[in-house]
């Protein structure tokens, strides 16, 4: 699994690795969450596709917003015709 480690000043894109077989015309969300924890309903928010990655803006002055320090879970959810499988990808550092 990823781990991304970013400043807490950062605005800046995440960029999360999803596996499996999806397209880019697939809607994509991310959520990130304390650790050990998963997303609720509320939690996800729309994510855009970039080379296979699921991107999101985080950090100050983002729709996201900010993130106090810690550490992090990163989920992705893609919703295709029949699945919306959820996962694990990785963990963010806010330092």
């Amino acid at each position: 699994m990823t781990i991304l480690i970013v400043p807490s000043s950062s605005r800046e894109y995440i960029h999360i690795p999803v596996a499996g077989d999806y397209t880019e015309s697939m809607p994509v969300h991310v959520a990130i969450v304390a650790a050990g924890v998963e997303p609720d309903a509320d939690d996800w928010n729309a994510a855009a596709w970039e080379s296979g990655t699921a991107k999101l803006l985080i950090g100050p002055g983002s729709t996201f917003g900010e993130l106090d320090e810690g550490t992090y879970a990163a989920w992705v959810r893609v919703t295709a015709s029949e699945e919306r499988p959820v996962m694990r990808s990785g963990t963010v550092r806010i330092t």
